[in-house]
């Protein structure tokens, strides 16, 4: 088995000792070789592997966020408006996540805590354990369409991502508490000039959905949406790898009840009155073949939380079993388990991969 690793060396959680803990237990492993390969700019990974098939590679690590993550599955795909290759001629993709959130890994069954999952990684290879996921693809404005492992959406999300990379162009961390500080000031200023965006989307058994003036929407390859540390945020419990996309629209952000549908957004209230409080704030809808995305002007947009610039319109589509993954066949801590339960996990890992290096 041929392995390439490609590492992003400016993701936020990369160390050195990282890769003493997994390229050694790599190369001891009978019938892996390993090649290394680190990137140097935004697109590079994309790059290095357009055009391989699993007859020059058997798998690709990429070790990074799911930035990187979506730049491998870029590379491999190509313009998804084109001939879409079979993933039983593509490498296989197992994930080193050294990012911020890494949701792409931790949705599907890595641990939160950096040096377990390089021990999950390492597991998964040496027993050779896999299943193939489903891919989201997304066209703007006048562009080619491109793929996307995780989410992709207009709205406070993209204005936050978009902050983000500028305050981390400044030298700044993408900490939890960055994230958080300009997530406060992104809904201040969609409290003024908030956006409208209109809505379409069709499931796979012909269910439509089409509503307008929405402040933010957005859709979900995964479940979770993301992580607030070691805590999931689930918008649409149902939603999965295995199922089409998930939207999640807030309709209104003024008010007690746009801050009540903005904390269900984060997972707080799911109770029934709670419930019954937000109903009208909230827009959820499950398994998405097509979703349509228009607004009135250009207005930021996300992919995988990387900002993909401002456009009028956004088709999504969703592509079944489209992607072979390292992967555990069942998640060991999944999103819908009490948050007590992720907190308590995540410091046992911790615990653990530390005395054990000790």
């Amino acid at each position: 088995m041929h392995v390439l690793l490609i590492a992003n060396p400016e993701s936020t959680t990369q160390t050195a000792e990282l890769f003493r803990r997994v390229v050694p237990k790599l190369l001891a492993t009978d019938g892996i070789t390993l090649e290394a390969r680190f990137t140097h700019y935004g697109g590079h990974a994309e790059e290095m592997v357009a055009g391989l098939t699993r007859k020059d590679v058997d798998v690709i690590i990429p070790a990074g966020g799911d930035g990187t993550v979506n730049e491998v599955i870029n590379g491999l795909f190509g313009n998804a408006e084109g001939e879409i290759p079979s993933w039983r001629d593509l490498p296989a993709v197992a994930v080193l996540p050294t990012g911020s959130a890494n949701v792409f890994a931790r949705a599907l069954g890595y641990p939160s805590d950096t040096l377990a999952a390089a021990d999950t990684l390492v597991e998964l290879l040496r027993k050779d354990i896999r299943r193939t996921i489903s891919l989201g693809t997304w066209k703007g404005d006048d562009d080619d369409a491109r793929w996307f492992a995780v989410n992709a959406g207009f709205g406070i999300d993209a204005d936050v991502i978009a902050l983000v990379e500028r305050a981390r162009s400044k030298g700044f961390v993408a900490s939890p508490l960055l994230y958080l500080q300009i997530s406060i000031r992104a809904w201040m200023n969609a409290q003024f000039k908030p956006p409208r965006i209109t809505v379409q989307a069709e499931d796979v058994e012909g269910k439509l959905l089409e509503h307008g003036n929405v402040p933010m929407m957005f859709a979900s390859n995964t479940n979770p949406w993301t992580f607030l540390g070691p805590l999931p945020v689930v918008t649409n419990p149902r939603n999965s790898f295995d199922m089409g996309l998930g939207l999640f629209g807030v309709t209104s952000i003024r008010g007690i009840g746009g801050v009540a549908a903005l904390m269900h957004l984060i997972g707080v209230g799911h109770g029934k009155r709670y419930e019954k409080l937000v109903a009208k704030r909230t827009i959820e809808f499950d398994n998405a073949e097509k979703v349509t995305l228009t607004c009135q002007k250009p207005q930021r947009f996300q992919v995988d939380g990387e900002y993909e610039g401002e456009h009028l319109h956004v088709l999504l589509e969703s592509l079944p079993d489209a992607f072979e993954v390292f992967a555990p066949k069942v998640n060991p801590n999944p999103p819908t388990m009490a948050w007590h339960r992720h907190v308590f996990n995540y410091a046992s890992d911790f615990v653990r991969t530390r005395i054990r290096r000790n």
